[in-house]
């Protein structure tokens, strides 16, 4: 019975897709996915079974289109441009920690709450960092960090769209999955899988898309034969990935208060206006593109930041290595930075 509902809310979302489709809406099947799941539980069925290796299933697929990009043509321009990957980064969290302070005022909450909870990309270090911290509202900044998915998904496709990109993206200059696939290919995802085990096993952050990302771009440079996905897969991980953010949404609103919900609309959309105003002004002393720059300068996570680039076409390699990098600074001096910062007061206070 409860796939029988799952296969029924499939169907309901492939038809709003269609219709979004039809009418050219970008995202057309992410936006129809969220929509028909929200639709789904508040007018049909509020119990939907929808198992985790489902929702993986999706980020998967977008892991080995991730990796489709990564050409050795690609790479080389990456390390050309490392500097502005440091410099852009460093920029946003800067903002970041800057909004924290109204933040923090239209929360009543303490620093630790504020910092945890607006820091960008890093929702599961933040989360661990928030348990481990006395002083930090674990709800609160767990439910900050996810609902600016939502963000992530609804606003930046609608900047983009309105500024797409002149550029032509790897996805459209390399053949289909289907044109070129052979036995070999099967390489990719088995690896993938096993990549993502051993990643996951060590609590390396976004471990579902760097395992299949990895085998991807070892088979790019090794074959020189790159390739895309189907549009059929990419909407299938849309679809999937969709429905994870839709039952999100529907929890996260009935666990926050309206003073909280106003403090987390102001905070993501800060954000996300303050990095395309940063962005704009970038633009001004150096070659880069606005829609580009902009996702990869863009406050979500990799996964949501890709979705949309797959669709705008944005640089996906550029965009990657961005928010790639951001995740490892964010690991490597961030947290640790923020850690000390943090516990060392209540270290003193015992």
């Amino acid at each position: 019975m409860r796939f029988l509902k799952l296969l029924c809310l499939l169907v309901f979302i492939v038809l709003i897709g269609a219709v979004f489709k039809f009418f050219s809406i970008p995202l057309a099947y992410l936006f129809a996915s969220i929509i028909g799941t929200l639709l789904f539980i508040r007018i049909i069925d509020n119990d939907i079974y929808f198992p985790k290796p489902f929702a993986n299933s999706g980020v998967f697929v977008m892991g080995i289109q991730i990796g489709t990009s990564f050409t050795l043509p690609a790479i080389i321009k990456m390390t050309d441009d490392w500097y502005n990957i440091v410099i852009i980064t460093i920029l946003t969290l800067l903002l970041a920690l800057l909004l924290s302070i109204p933040f923090r005022y239209l929360t009543n909450s303490t620093v630790e709450t504020a910092v945890l909870a607006s820091v960008p990309g890093a929702l599961s270090q933040m989360i661990i960092m928030a348990e481990e911290n006395k002083n930090a509202d674990l709800m609160l900044v767990s439910l900050t960090q996810t609902s600016r998915i939502v963000f992530i998904v609804i606003l930046v496709p609608m900047i983009t769209h309105f500024s797409q990109s002149t550029s032509v993206s790897k996805i459209t200059e390399v053949p289909n999955l289907s044109e070129v696939f052979s036995v070999y290919m099967l390489f990719i995802p088995i690896a993938g899988y096993v990549m993502y085990r051993l990643l996951r096993r060590i609590k390396f952050p976004a471990a579902i898309l760097l395992g299949p990302m990895v085998p991807t771009i070892v088979w790019n440079l090794i074959t020189e034969a790159p390739f895309t996905l189907d549009f059929v897969l990419i909407a299938f991980a849309q679809i999937l990935f969709g429905i994870r953010i839709g039952m999100q949404i529907t929890t996260l609103f009935s666990q926050l208060s309206l003073r909280d919900i106003c403090a987390i609309v102001i905070q993501n959309i800060g954000l996300i206006v303050g990095s395309m105003l940063l962005v704009i002004i970038y633009t001004m002393f150096t070659s880069h593109e606005f829609t580009s720059l902009f996702l990869s300068a863009a406050p979500g996570g990799l996964a949501q930041i890709i979705v949309v680039a797959m669709e705008s076409g944005g640089d996906i390699a550029m965009i990657s290595s961005y928010h790639l990098f951001r995740i490892f600074f964010i690991i490597l001096i961030v947290v640790p930075i923020v850690h000390y910062l943090l516990m060392r007061p209540r270290a003193q206070k015992s």
